[in-house]
C-alpha cells in the first residue's frame, strides 16, 4: 500500500544509525520531512507535486491558464480520472514523508547529544508535518488509511491497511494538531523562520474542524453516495456542535497570536495593508510560509504560471466571474451591465481597494518594466506581450512582486497560514453554530474589512446573508492563496453556474476616441467547464485500488 515508501530500503539499518547518531544528522533528515511533507502541497503548483504546474485558482472560478495544456484543465473538462487525478505525485510524497516521521518519532529519544528540549521540537514539527499531510488526503478524499507508527516487515499482512472513517481521519488530524502545539515554541530565532511553532498547529486544527463542520462532511447526505461506506466520506450525520468546536479553534488562534508576536497588518495605510501582507517576508501577520528556496521564499520559477510578461505560453489569467465579486468601497455590489459599457475606468476606480493589490487591469500600474497595463484591444507596446493569449482581461497581480522585472530577480512569498484566515474561520463558524451573526461573528469580519478601507457589514444580517456576505469576504481577502478550490468543495457549491460549471467570462476592451479617458468594456464566455458530483472526492490512484484493500469514492 502507498507505494514503495513503506518498504524496507537496502541499508536502512546503518543509515537510520548515522541519522540518530547526531543531533546535525537528525537535523538535516527534519528538513527532508519539511521538503517532502509541506513543500509537496506548498505552494500547491510546486514541481514536486506530480506534474502540475497551475495554481488551483485555474481549477475554479478565480483564473484560467493561458495555455490549454495546463493539468487544471482536467478539472475544468472534468475529465480526471483513478489513473490521472492530478494527485499522484504528492500522494506519493505524503507517504515518504509519513513514514520518515514515524521513524523519527521512533528514534528520536536514541539521539546521545540531543538536549531534551531539541526531542521535544522535534517530535512537534514531525507531529505537526503528519496531521499536515493526513490534512492534505482528508480534504481531497475523505477518510484514508492510518498509519502512526512503524511496520514490521515480518508481517506482510500488516501493510494491507484500509481506509478509515472520516471521522477517524479528522480525530486523527486533530489528535496530532493538538499535542503538536504542546511541544512547540511560540516563535523560533530568526534564522529558524519557517519552521512549525505552535501557532501553526493551531491553525491546522482550525482548519481541519472547519472543513469537518462544513457541508461536504457534516451530513447524512454526501454529494455522490458510496454504497455502504458513506462513513468513508462524511460523518454519517449533521452535527451543529462541529461549528462550535471550529469556532473553538479558530478563537484559540486568535487569542495565542500575541504569544507568537503574530498580529493583522493595519498600520500601512488602507490602500497598503493588504498588499504588505503579500508582499514582505515575515510580517507580523504570517504564522508560516515557504522557505523552500533561500530565506525568503520561492525563487522567479515560480511565476512561470502566474505571468507571461517573462515567460512564453505562461500566465495566469483572472476571470470576470472572480472579478465581479469584489465591491464598491462603500460596501454595496458593483453593477455590471450584461451588454457592457463605457466606463471601466470608473467601475475600477470604484472598486474594493484589494482589488488592485491583488489584480492586473487595464491601466494599472505594473512595474518600471511595465508602469501602465494596456490590455486594450490594439494596443501592445513593444515592451508587452501581444493581448492574443489574454481571454480574461485581467493578469494576476498578487505574488507577482514589483521588484520582479527583466533585469532582476526577484521572491514570492508563499503563505500557508496567516492571522486574518483564523478570524475569517471563526465569523463563519459562530454564525453557524448560532444559527445567526453574532457580535464576535462582525467583529472578526469587520477587522479584516476595515483594514483595507471597506465599511462594515449590515449589523441586521440573517444567517444566510451573513453567509453569503462572510463566503465573499473569505474569496476577496485570501484570493489565490489556494482557498477558493477547496472552499467551493466544503460549502457543495461546485456545480452553481459560473463556479466550476459553466461559462467563465472575460472582457473585451476598447478604448474609446480621444480626449476620453474611458474605456469600452464588452463581455463573454471564453471557455463553458463542467463538473461532476465524483469530483467532490476525487478518485485515489487506481494503482492503489487494484491492491485490493481501498475502497475506491463513489463515481470513480
Amino acid at each position: 500500500m502507498m507505494g514503495n515508501f513503506l518498504e524496507k530500503p537496502p541499508g536502512v539499518d546503518v543509515t537510520e544509525d548515522t541519522i540518530f547518531a547526531t543531533q546535525n544528522n537528525v537535523e538535516t533528515f527534519i528538513m527532508g520531512i519539511y521538503k517532502d511533507g509541506m513543500y509537496t502541497d506548498m505552494p500547491e503548483w510546486n514541481d514536486r507535486n506530480g506534474k502540475r504546474d497551475a495554481a488551483f485558482g485555474c481549477y475554479c472560478d478565480e483564473a484560467e491558464n493561458v495555455a490549454s495544456w495546463y493539468s487544471s484543465q482536467r478539472y475544468n473538462t472534468a475529465s480526471i480520472t483513478p489513473q490521472n487525478n492530478g494527485d499522484a505525485g504528492r500522494w506519493t510524497y505524503r507517504w515518504k514523508a509519513i513514514r520518515s516521521i514515524n521513524t523519527l518519532l521512533d528514534r528520536i529519544d536514541d539521539v546521545p547529544d540531543a538536549s531534551d528540549e531539541y526531542k521535544k521540537q522535534a517530535k512537534g514539527q514531525a507531529l505537526f508535518i503528519r496531521g499536515l499531510c493526513y490534512f492534505e488526503m482528508f480534504k481531497r478524499y475523505g477518510g484514508v488509511p492510518i498509519v502512526d507508527k512503524r511496520f514490521s516487515f515480518d508481517d506482510p499482512e500488516s501493510l494491507k491497511i484500509g481506509r478509515a472513517t472520516l471521522e477517524e481521519t479528522v480525530d486523527f488530524i486533530v489528535k496530532d494538531a493538538v499535542e503538536a502545539a504542546k511541544l512547540l515554541p511560540d516563535k523560533w530565532p530568526l534564522n529558524h523562520t519557517g519552521k512549525a511553532t505552535k501557532g501553526a498547529a493551531l491553525m491546522l486544527k482550525s482548519r481541519t474542524l472547519l472543513y469537518a463542520a462544513s457541508d461536504l462532511s457534516n451530513t447524512a447526505t454526501p454529494p455522490l453516495a458510496l454504497q455502504g461506506h458513506n462513513e468513508l466520506i462524511s460523518y454519517g450525520n449533521y452535527d451543529v456542535n462541529r461549528w462550535k468546536l471550529a469556532a473553538d479553534a479558530a478563537k484559540e488562534v486568535i487569542d495565542w497570536a500575541p504569544n507568537g508576536e503574530v498580529r493583522l497588518i493595519d498600520d500601512r495605510g488602507e490602500d497598503k495593508n493588504y498588499q504588505y501582507v503579500w508582499s514582505v517576508a515575515d510580517n507580523e501577520e504570517v504564522i508560516m510560509s515557504s522557505k523552500l528556496t533561500g530565506s525568503v521564499g520561492f525563487g522567479t520559477n515560480v511565476f512561470k504560471s502566474l505571468n507571461n510578461f517573462y515567460f512564453t505560453q505562461s500566465g495566469t489569467m483572472i476571470t470576470q466571474n472572480f472579478v465581479e465579486k469584489y465591491e464598491k468601497k462603500d460596501g454595496t455590489p458593483q453593477y455590471w451591465d450584461p451588454n457592457g459599457g463605457n466606463n471601466l475606468a470608473q467601475i475600477y476606480k470604484d472598486l474594493d481597494p484589494r482589488f488592485g493589490q491583488s489584480i492586473g487591469y487595464n491601466g494599472a500600474y505594473w512595474n518600471k518594466d511595465f508602469p501602465v497595463l494596456t490590455l486594450w484591444e490594439g494596443a501592445v507596446p513593444s515592451n508587452q506581450p501581444p493581448l492574443l493569449d489574454l481571454k480574461t482581461g485581467y493578469w494576476v497581480r498578487k505574488y507577482v512582486p514589483e521588484e520582479l522585472n527583466l533585469s532582476t530577480n526577484a521572491f514570492a512569498i508563499w503563505t500557508l497560514y496567516r492571522l486574518a484566515e483564523a478570524y475569517l474561520n471563526y465569523a463563519e463558524a459562530l454564525n453557524e453554530f448560532h444559527g445567526r451573526p453574532v457580535k464576535e461573528a462582525y467583529d472578526a469580519v469587520n477587522l479584516i474589512r476595515g483594514r483595507s478601507g471597506m465599511p462594515d457589514f449590515p449589523s441586521d444580517l440573517s444567517q444566510e446573508e451573513f453567509r453569503e456576505k462572510i463566503r465573499n469576504e473569505r474569496s476577496i481577502e485570501l484570493f489565490f492563496e489556494e482557498h477558493r478550490l477547496w472552499d467551493v468543495m466544503r460549502w457543495r457549491i461546485a456545480e452553481e453556474d459560473g463556479v466550476m460549471q459553466g461559462g467563465m467570462k472575460g472582457i473585451k476592451i476598447y478604448k474609446l476616441p480621444d480626449p476620453s479617458s474611458e474605456f469600452r468594456w464588452e463581455p463573454y464566455v471564453f471557455e463553458e467547464r463542467f463538473w461532476k458530483a465524483s469530483m467532490y472526492r476525487i478518485p485515489f490512484p487506481q494503482s492503489e485500488v487494484d491492491k485490493g484493500y481501498i475502497i475506491q469514492n463513489s463515481g470513480w
